[in-house]
């Protein structure tokens, strides 16, 4: 292998296994030796001007790439999420946005044709052209079910990678009459504009919005009662007027018997403070979550309130 053909593999294999017909040429390789590379197999074309490597295509970064340089737009939707380091979607489709009217297929690739994109709304990742958060959790709107987007927004602000605000400035910037999952994301982001709403996990994004459904009151969320204070200790959900806390145990943070012991604790220093205790699984989020809302409407009808010794910080 002469020195051009070396360059070209070893700058596709930096790119991901994808290479460009231009890049190829800048590299030194000839029309001519470009074509027996591709007759012999050492690169595959997917697209006009767009090569691989043999072997990569199962990748998603690697089809992003491809994709992308090919129809010349960004990775989107769920593709993008993923990228922004999200979790809790299927690992397909692969996804990109292109513009109306511009070519829209490639092999392996769900092709997005959107108007309203802009410059400003994308940024790069990876070497990856690709949305933004913000615009990431707008397209998704369009094309995942209330749960889940609210789990996927919740984690963005988790992450610190936008806010509620910012997510709704967007949306009010973007959206149009007709335009899909204006109305689903608009559901999902009201509850969580009045400064109370931090979700901790999956799990308390779900009895946030059971609640919410519920027609009950929105709590405190991630509050830090006085008698855990030496331990910069907080709780789930909490309505403190009522001094009643609505704590969400999943399997993985309260499994252990290191957990299980502190959970115990901070139970007894709470209700020696004089607040109720209410402790909610998964299955009952997910599978019960009228018995959720009754219960804690019904805790809330009792309006627990502990006199000004029992309120006290406990040591």
């Amino acid at each position: 292998m002469d020195s051009a053909e070396w360059r070209v593999m070893r700058q596709a294999t930096a790119n991901g296994g994808v290479i460009t017909r231009a890049e190829v040429l800048a590299l030194g390789m000839s029309s001519a030796m470009l074509t027996r590379r591709i007759q012999t197999g050492h690169l595959i074309p997917v697209a006009r001007g767009i090569y691989v490597q043999p072997g990569v295509l199962g990748a998603e970064r690697t089809l992003l790439r491809a994709a992308t340089g090919a129809l010349n737009e960004v990775a989107s939707h769920e593709s993008a999420a993923r990228l922004h380091g999200l979790e809790g979607l299927d690992r397909r489709p692969v996804a990109v946005t292109v513009p109306v009217r511009r070519s829209y297929r490639f092999a392996d690739v769900q092709v997005h044709q959107l108007t309203d994109l802009t410059e400003d709304e994308t940024t790069e990742i990876l070497g990856i052209p690709t949305t933004d958060p913000h615009r990431t959790i707008l397209d998704l709107a369009a094309v995942l079910p209330s749960q889940l987007l609210a789990a996927v927004t919740d984690q963005t602000v988790r992450m610190r990678l936008t806010s509620y605000k910012a997510i709704w400035e967007r949306l009010e910037r973007t959206a149009r009459k007709g335009k899909p999952g204006v109305r689903k994301l608009r559901a999902v982001l009201e509850p969580r504009l009045g400064g109370k709403f931090v979700s901790g996990s999956t799990l308390e994004t779900r009895l946030l919005d059971v609640l919410h459904g519920g027609q009950l009151p929105m709590p405190d969320t991630q509050f830090k009662p006085p008698w855990l204070k030496h331990m910069d200790g907080r709780v789930d959900v909490a309505y403190a007027e009522q001094c009643l806390i609505v704590e969400a145990d999943s399997r993985r943070w309260h499994g252990s018997p290191e957990a299980f012991q502190i959970d115990r604790r901070r139970d007894n220093l709470a209700q020696l403070a004089g607040w109720m205790i209410l402790r909610f699984t998964w299955e009952d989020v997910t599978e019960r979550p009228g018995y959720v809302v009754a219960t804690v409407s019904a805790a809330l009808d009792r309006s627990i309130r502990p006199n000004d010794q029992t309120r006290r910080a406990m040591p």
